[in-house]
């Protein structure tokens, strides 16, 4: 992960940054770890947005720590289309933008211990959805209702139609009965 670190002093509103981005929202700011609003402070790039500087509208506090770091937001920027030239500073920039991603994946701190316990959770509860989907469609639950739905369909399909093969046209006197009793 790309970050960087101060400590404020109360007056310095200006904190500068050297890893690259792609664009101005990239840029993520926290106070004493929480997650600031971009409306207390603005992203200025420098040259080809490989580093910039951040400023604050107000000086943080005395003793506080700032982090400055960026989180790429996994969004399609461009859409190829089936039939149109695909220029190659595009796709250059979109593989970029995808190691720069897998890039910050990467360098996420794991502790494997936990890791295995949650994977343990989840494993096991997924079993049991599985186990309970495996039994209500053999069970008869599903197939015992689709079976149904398909019985009253077939019984009752032929009898909505009158013998022109309209159902939207009455039926006449002597051939009512074909509506059935629905």
């Amino acid at each position: 992960m790309y970050k960087v670190s101060y400590t404020g002093n109360g007056a310095d509103t200006e904190f500068t940054f050297t890893f690259p981005f792609f664009q101005n929202a990239d840029i993520k700011v926290a106070i004493d770890n929480s997650l600031i609003s971009t409306d207390n402070y603005s992203v200025v790039p420098n040259n080809n947005f490989i580093g910039g500087k951040v400023v604050f509208n107000t000086a943080p506090a005395s003793g506080v720590q700032i982090d400055i770091f960026r989180r790429i937001s996994l969004d399609r920027v461009i859409d190829y289309q089936p039939t149109a030239k695909i220029d190659p500073e595009d796709l250059n920039s979109d593989f970029n933008f995808l190691l720069s991603a897998f890039q910050d994946f990467q360098n996420i701190e794991i502790d494997l211990s936990s890791w295995a316990n949650i994977h343990d959770t989840v494993l096991t509860k997924i079993d049991y959805t599985l186990g309970v989907i495996e039994d209500k469609l053999s069970g008869g639950g599903v197939l015992g209702l689709y079976y149904n739905l398909l019985n009253v369909l077939d019984n009752a399909l032929p009898l909505l139609i009158n013998d022109y093969g309209s159902v939207t046209e009455a039926a006449s006197g002597q051939n009512n009965d074909d509506y059935g009793s629905l």
